[in-house]
């Protein structure tokens, strides 16, 4: 229990061991094509992915921002950018790029980019935005406890307790209706929905 609790906490800082196994074989060969083509954009998107799943954002920037300057409108470089942009800190600079992304294309990653983005404002203390995002985010994907969580967490912060309650029990409900595979990958999420339960 304590190695799972110390693995929660430092999973922010410390790439997941799992990732690295998986990653491990891909890195050298996409670094090879990334060295010997200039133009090849594909396996600069590609490694940048690998990067930041291993927690490396600068990384992942330098290559976006050379696959950037070949396709600047691609929406999905857009939006690894905001998240490179936004793990490395620099909360307001990775806001343009996200906006540019759903701009470019709505429905892509099922609404991925309101969620970083609402992450972004929430850091930067705009919390009346971050809630438009996370709304924005769960509309597009209702599936998300992670969606249904900070929007709640917004919403407390911004002293709409019904609308946290709300969004918490919505997250909750959620939960139950999920295929098993993906209560596995949203177990983390749900824990901590059921922990804000205690505050909210």
């Amino acid at each position: 229990l304590g190695g799972v609790l110390v693995f929660f906490v430092l999973r922010r800082f410390v790439p997941d061991p799992f990732v690295l196994l998986r990653t491990m074989g891909r890195i050298r060969g996409l670094r090879a094509q990334v060295d010997s083509n200039p133009a090849n954009i594909t396996a600069r998107r590609d490694l940048a992915r690998i990067y930041l799943e291993r927690l490396r954002p600068r990384a992942a920037l330098k290559l976006l921002d050379e696959a950037r300057k070949r396709e600047p409108a691609n929406p999905e470089l857009l939006y690894l950018t905001g998240v490179a942009r936004h793990r490395l800190g620099d909360h307001e600079s990775a806001l343009g790029p996200l906006v540019e992304a759903v701009q470019a294309d709505a429905r892509l990653r099922f609404g991925e980019p309101y969620l970083v983005a609402g992450d972004a404002l929430t850091e930067l203390g705009r919390d009346e935005d971050a809630e438009d995002s996370y709304e924005r985010y769960v509309d597009s994907n209702s599936s998300s406890i992670e969606g249904h969580l900070k929007l709640a967490r917004t919403r407390r912060r911004r002293g709409d307790r019904d609308g946290a309650k709300g969004a918490l029990q919505e997250a909750l409900d959620t939960f139950g209706q999920l295929p098993s595979f993906r209560r596995r990958q949203q177990l983390g999420w749900w824990l901590r929905a059921q922990l804000a339960r205690l505050y909210t």
